[in-house]
């Protein structure tokens, strides 16, 4: 296959939605020879910030020269995105060599069960990029991988990784409550299930830290608890702060970056003492290097990567909130950064999302909101979702595209700061110039 060939190949194969398990995954891998059995991989679980701490994580090997593959989903702005070497996308040479790998060994098995009359075998979508991204870290060489579940953890096909050196489990809320449970324990539950031994998270509500707690001393592992880094300065451009005494610096905005970067840190710090070459210089410099785009990512004139116009010095804000935390973190963060500004927000969220709750959290803040329809089959449409925040008391106008939204609403009154946010798969609809 080439590289369309490959993308038309899964987003088929998509289409026929998700099936939760590990036994495929596992059937899958042991086909491909178990690549993961010879990789070093970092689990990262939780609600919110397991990208953040992903990137981090990453910048920081690379500082190091430490060869490091990450996997992580969704992808923002382009397909390959998902599946980084050293930080960069795989080429479309690569994807298209492993999704062909695994496609030819999907289709031999396929046979082979017709031909046996045994059960059919159907991996889902996610699956199978799970195993195109292990065994091309694998073949690729890759000393470390940093491994991001998609959805929970325990029925999460990266979870059919044999070994993993340590398990990361970011801040956890409710999301996906139709799939993970409706209370905190049992979403801590499915995601706590990723740990096998050693363990690394932030605080956390006593009920979230009651249940992951208990699968560590299950495991007979060892709990590293993230300290509270302590803020020293920030603007626009970055935090300075304080952990363990040393001071560091990142360029990503929010509080919660903070204990993102303090999870990322006793990542490395874990790391090193497994005996990787990886200096407090290595970590100071992939932490300020980090980039993560559509996280309370400031877009302006002089960084317009976009088929934008800007005028009178306006800026845009993208933000990949896409449940009620996420819609309070980036609440906080404009007020934080842009209080007392004219802020107008373009949203889209999916369906089964609280959209509901996470109006009433950014409604307050803005003057107009204009809504979007979201590139997702579980997308709601602009239409309903103008509907509702109409409801809700707020001024709000749909827009048929996303860039028409945007342009429209940087060359209005309503905002000095536009925001688009609701859902991650916005951003691909938005386009990037240079890509």
């Amino acid at each position: 296959m080439f590289y369309k060939d490959a993308i038309n190949w899964i987003t088929n194969i998509e289409r026929a939605g998700t099936d939760f398990g590990l036994e495929r995954e596992r059937e899958l891998l042991d086909l491909l020879g178990a690549p993961d059995k010879e990789l070093k991989i970092v689990h990262i679980a939780g609600t919110n910030g397991k990208g953040s701490v992903t990137a981090y994580m990453t910048a920081v090997l690379v500082s190091a020269c430490i060869k490091v593959g990450t996997f992580n989903s969704p992808s923002v702005f382009e397909y390959n995105e998902r599946f980084l070497l050293n930080g960069a996308p795989l080429t479309g040479g690569l994807v298209a060599k492993y999704f062909t790998i695994v496609r030819d060994t999907i289709e031999k098995e396929q046979t082979r069960r017709k031909e046996n009359e045994l059960p059919a075998f159907t991996p889902t979508a996610f699956e199978i990029e799970t195993a195109v991204a292990l065994l091309c870290f694998k073949e690729e060489g890759c000393e470390v991988v940093i491994l991001e579940t998609g959805l929970g953890g325990i029925w999460d096909a990266t979870n059919a990784v044999k070994d993993k050196l340590i398990s990361i489990i970011t801040p956890i809320d409710y999301d996906h409550c139709g799939y993970l449970g409706n209370t905190l324990k049992e979403i801590a539950g499915e995601k706590a299930d990723i740990i096998l031994k050693n363990a690394i998270t932030c605080r956390q509500c006593d009920e979230v830290m009651d249940v992951i707690k208990a699968r560590v001393k299950a495991q007979k592992g060892v709990l590293t608890i993230a300290g509270e880094p302590t803020l020293i300065a920030e603007d626009i451009e970055g935090q300075a702060f304080e952990y363990k005494g040393e001071a560091y610096f990142i360029g990503l905005l929010g509080e919660h970056q903070l204990i993102n970067a303090s999870l990322a840190i006793e990542g490395i710090l874990a790391l090193q003492d497994k005996g990787f070459n990886i200096t407090q210089d290595h970590l100071k410099y992939g932490l300020a290097s980090t980039e993560w785009k559509a996280r309370f990512e400031i877009i302006g004139e002089h960084n317009n990567r976009f088929k934008l116009i800007f005028p009178q010095g306006k800026l845009l804000v993208l933000d990949g909130g896409h449940n009620p935390q996420g819609a309070e973190v980036l609440a906080r963060s404009l007020q934080r950064y842009f209080g007392g500004m004219r802020i107008h927000i373009v949203m889209g969220v999916l369906r089964d999302k609280d959209y509901k709750k996470m109006i009433s959290t950014l409604g307050p803040l803005a003057r107009k909101i204009s809504t979007v329809t979201p590139s997702s089959p579980r997308a709601l449409t602009a239409e309903e979702l103008r509907d509702e925040i109409i409801a809700q008391g707020f001024k709000a106008e749909a827009y048929p595209l996303v860039p028409l939204a945007v342009q429209q609403a940087l060359g209005d009154f309503y905002g000095e700061i536009v925001v688009l946010t609701g859902s991650l798969t916005l951003f691909k609809d938005l386009g990037e110039r240079y890509l």
